[in-house]
């Protein structure tokens, strides 16, 4: 991401292994290029049977204190989830992926 602090960029890595998921990859709460705020999933590899998933960026794994991101685009690959204008993300410390048909938590990733 270039023009950015390095040490100001947050990064996790998911790694979640259970009975009705899989999941693997980077996830990285930064600058776009092209302007405004991201969250990049890089190499994100998920198993599940469930078809979509939907991001959250929230405080300490929280979905009270939480901004919607949207429906993940891909269950592999690399893709970015577009933070809305305007907001302060450095509250935020963890992204959840979220089952919205079953509202269970599938993944909390801490940045």
């Amino acid at each position: 991401m270039p023009g950015q602090d390095p040490s100001k960029i947050k990064m996790g890595t998911i790694e979640e292994e259970e009975k009705d998921i899989s999941m693997q990859g980077k996830v990285i709460l930064g600058i776009d290029p092209d302007g405004g705020r991201v969250v990049f999933f890089r190499d994100i590899d998920i198993e599940t049977e469930d078809t979509k998933l939907t991001a959250y960026l929230a405080t300490d794994g929280n979905l009270n204190k939480s901004l919607e991101l949207g429906e993940l685009k891909a269950m592999n690959g690399s893709f970015n989830l577009p933070v809305p204008d305007g907001i302060d993300t450095a509250p935020y410390n963890t992204v959840i992926i979220r089952n919205p048909k079953s509202k269970k938590k599938m993944a909390v990733v801490e940045l």
